[in-house]
């Protein structure tokens, strides 16, 4: 394959990649790769400023050694690397004898003959720099310049497309497949009623629902059927709930409910309630039925922290499944001084 037409393959390659994933790693492996055989470079390297520390670290590299990677810090306001990273303006070393400082400020692990540096930046925002060195001399030509600063703006997308999808992972808190709430921001919510709980002295449950035959009625009508049963469901469960309850999607074919202000006693009726409810839909606009197996835990009675009682709760679902399916079972308590309480 032609260098011009090598150079095409290894773009698109990564440009696919961009595209596609939403994981820089991936992105930045290519680039440091494919730059490596087509510059035949001695050393390429991604090196990131810490918005922390404003320190620089290695993320990825080629011909540098892991106990260099992790042994090296530097400030990012080094000498050239500081003023590269200020200003955007590559750093090309055709020479290292004729300028041995320069060569000196931007050297990593290796002595070089030639080197390009330049600024990974998006939005005028640095965000480190791209290192490509050789042990031949004059080794890069203005269009090795221009590609080595084109893959270091693909890698400085790739990572700011992965940090806007983790921004939007952590903010949107809803399920789509269930419409239910996302563990974490469920166990948010469990906090602050257990919170409130202890402040008001109030008791509180959560319960776990598992489906007692996914599996089958997924080999049997296919995944889409399942899944908007899941959905269906889950829409039983929170037409339920009230203001101070909360439903979250625990497992692939579980659901996780926060029955807020309420005894021990109320919340098994509940959730045998729940239970029968789920028992006579038909799911899907088909003749598609199913059950669930569900598991209680009480607070203050089983457990103070949240773990805990997901942790009963869970141990409380076993018992059910043990027991047939399609039934409640809950964490030993005493039933009668909670009636009393």
């Amino acid at each position: 394959m032609l260098p011009d037409e090598l150079c095409f393959t290894y773009t698109a390659e990564i440009l696919h990649t961009l595209k596609s994933a939403n994981q820089y790693e991936e992105v930045f492996h290519l680039v440091v790769d494919r730059l490596a055989r087509l510059c035949k470079a001695q050393t390429v390297a991604v090196v990131l400023v810490d918005p922390q520390t404003e320190y620089l670290s290695v993320e990825n590299s080629h011909g540098l050694s892991l106990t260099f990677c992790n042994a090296f810090r530097r400030s990012f306001t080094t000498a050239a690397v500081g003023q590269l990273l200020w200003t955007g303006k590559p750093i090309v070393i055709t020479d290292a004898g004729g300028d041995p400082m320069l060569a000196h400020d931007v050297r990593l692990e290796h002595d070089f003959s030639s080197c390009v540096c330049v600024q990974i930046a998006v939005n005028q925002k640095t965000l480190g720099y791209l290192h490509v060195d050789s042990r031949q001399g004059n080794a890069f030509s203005g269009t090795d310049v221009r590609l080595i600063q084109m893959c270091a703006d693909i890698a400085g997308l790739a990572l700011v497309k992965a940090h806007l999808t983790e921004q939007n992972l952590r903010l949107d808190r809803i399920d789509h497949d269930t419409e239910t709430e996302k563990y974490v921001p469920f166990l948010e919510r469990l906090q602050a009623g257990l919170e409130r709980a202890h402040m008001y002295h109030e008791q509180l449950a959560v319960m776990i629902l598992d489906v007692d035959n996914f599996k089958s009625i997924a080999n049997t009508y296919g995944y889409e059927t399942s899944r908007v049963m899941l959905k269906e469901m889950a829409g039983i469960v929170k037409a339920l709930l009230r203001p101070s309850d909360a439903c979250g999607r625990y497992g692939f074919d579980e659901f996780i409910v926060m029955v807020g202000n309420s005894s021990a006693e109320d919340a098994i009726a509940r959730a045998d309630g729940l239970r029968a409810e789920i028992e006579k839909a038909h799911y899907a606009r088909l003749d598609v039925r199913s059950t669930v197996s569900i598991g209680l835990a009480f607070y203050p009675m089983n457990a103070g922290t949240a773990d805990a009682l997901v942790q009963s709760a869970k141990g409380a679902l076993f018992e059910a499944q043990r027991a047939g399916r399609n039934s409640v079972r809950w964490a030993a308590v005493n039933l009668l001084a909670d009636r009393e309480a």
